[in-house]
């Protein structure tokens, strides 16, 4: 017996095929998200796309938190960081996490971490506990988003004491689609 269109065997074939097309797609939006956190730059991420049989999405489809993903992970190459150390997320503010085995000379024990914030760039400061006031020992002037070698270097150099600046300019909002551009540009 075939089944009708309107048959209940009909209904359940539906569904089963709708539930496993999205299955599929969502799995795939898995995928692509896992590639643009772990890949180096835009040439791996296209390289290990093609071998999962999957698309390489426009550098727009590719949604801002795999964007900061994928920049955070390559500032924490230009340091030496293990990705296990790293860690951004997006929610009303977009920030980023990078610890960081140094220790800065006015509190010697302490970590120092550099930070990513949306409105404020890229700052190095002291590991503090939640219940203590951030402590910033830097921020590094310029674009909000940064090359990840300059990152790098200003890492560097304010650990050296060659570069201290503890004030910094509150910028104007930027567009997330223009920081996502922008973070595609230099890494």
């Amino acid at each position: 017996m075939t089944p009708t269109p309107h048959s209940p065997a009909r209904a359940h074939f539906v569904e089963a095929r709708a539930r496993a097309e999205w299955e599929l797609s969502d799995q795939q939006r898995r995928a692509v998200r896992t590639v643009a956190s772990q890949a180096r730059d835009r040439g791996e991420f296209s390289s290990l796309l093609s071998m999962l049989g999957l698309e390489d999405p426009t550098p727009r489809a590719v949604g801002f938190s795999q964007r900061l993903a994928v920049y955070v992970d390559q500032v924490a190459t230009a340091l030496g960081v293990p990705p296990e150390a790293i860690g951004c997320e997006v929610s009303d503010t977009a920030t980023a996490y990078v610890g960081l085995e140094r220790r800065w000379t006015a509190r010697p024990d302490r970590d120092l971490m550099l930070v990513w914030d949306e409105h404020l760039g890229w700052y190095l400061a002291v590991e503090t506990t939640p219940a203590e006031p951030p402590v910033i020992v830097a921020y590094l002037h310029g674009a909000v988003v940064a090359p990840p070698d300059v990152v790098a270097r200003f890492v560097r150099d304010t650990t050296a004491g060659r570069h201290v600046n503890r004030l910094r300019p509150v910028l104007p909002p930027t567009e997330r689609t223009t920081l996502a551009d922008q973070m595609a540009t230099v890494a």
